[in-house]
């Protein structure tokens, strides 16, 4: 039975594959996308099945517009974000309330949006994409990583709260992938000489990463979602699934037996 998906940030990289994938195998999507001109490709894939629709997801009035075009949504993939690429310090703060306006405040707004189709319907599904950043946190991404860390805490408590009305949530964590992420999404700051070394581990560390292919992560979360069992948390890449265990087991796990005896020492007599 063919499912109505709501996307954001269709344009290029996951939500690009996500709607040829989904157009491909007979789905209905609202495809979204800041401009139009970026996604009037879609409409010759299945012109009766794909609707367009302007949206900049900090723009609450665009998001109301878009959500009742096939009556029902059954998916909503909150695909929109980009990374913020510096140091702490060098960071203008428009960059800093931008990075959050788009990658968290944006999420909440969709959801808020959504949130009423689903209730009514009794289903529905959120797809929330975070990151493995959103696992574990280094420079030069410290503002990105927090963006992710927020998607997922505030992800794991809706997906209690949304639960009873038979709707779902999976936080989706992928590594490294061939998207625009590193490319033109990318915005970046100046680069001050103190902090070199840490930009120039960054670069050693992002050369011996294997970067993944954006249509065979797409066509491995469709899988996961259609087969009806999908997690929580969704890692996306082996390189994904291997930080991430190593962030918990490591360096969190260690840190906190290091200090769990001496936590008893704020507790009340």
């Amino acid at each position: 039975m063919s499912k109505v998906w709501f996307i954001t940030g269709t344009s290029t990289g996951f939500g690009r594959h996500f709607v040829e994938q989904l157009l491909q195998a007979g789905d209905r999507v609202v495809a979204t996308a800041r401009k139009l001109e970026a996604i009037q490709d879609f409409k010759a894939l299945a012109p009766d099945r794909v609707h367009l629709a302007a949206l900049d997801v900090t723009k609450v009035d665009q998001i109301q517009e878009a959500v009742a075009i096939f009556g029902k949504i059954d998916i909503v993939v909150n695909n929109s974000g980009y990374g913020l690429f510096g140091m702490l310090e060098v960071y203008t703060e428009e960059q800093i309330r931008k990075q959050f306006d788009v990658n968290v405040f944006g999420v909440l707004d969709v959801i808020r949006a959504t949130l009423p189709v689903f209730k009514h319907q009794g289903f529905g599904h959120y797809i929330n994409f975070s990151s493995f950043f959103g696992a574990v946190s280094f420079p030069p991404f410290s503002l990105y990583a927090a963006s992710k860390i927020a998607v997922e805490g505030f992800s794991e408590a809706f997906a209690i709260e949304f639960a009873s009305f038979g709707i779902k949530t999976t936080i989706v964590e992928p590594a490294v992938f061939a998207t625009e992420f590193l490319g033109h999404s990318l915005e970046q700051t100046e680069k001050k000489p103190e902090y070199i070394p840490y930009y120039e581990a960054y670069e050693k560390n992002l050369s011996n990463i294997k970067i993944g292919e954006p249509a065979k992560a797409v066509q491995y979360i469709n899988s996961v979602i259609k087969e009806g069992n999908a997690p929580l948390r969704l890692p996306v890449g082996s390189q994904s699934a291997y930080s991430i265990r190593d962030a918990y087991s490591k360096r969190r796990m260690e840190e906190l037996n290091a200090w769990y005896d001496r936590s008893t020492e704020a507790d009340s007599n």
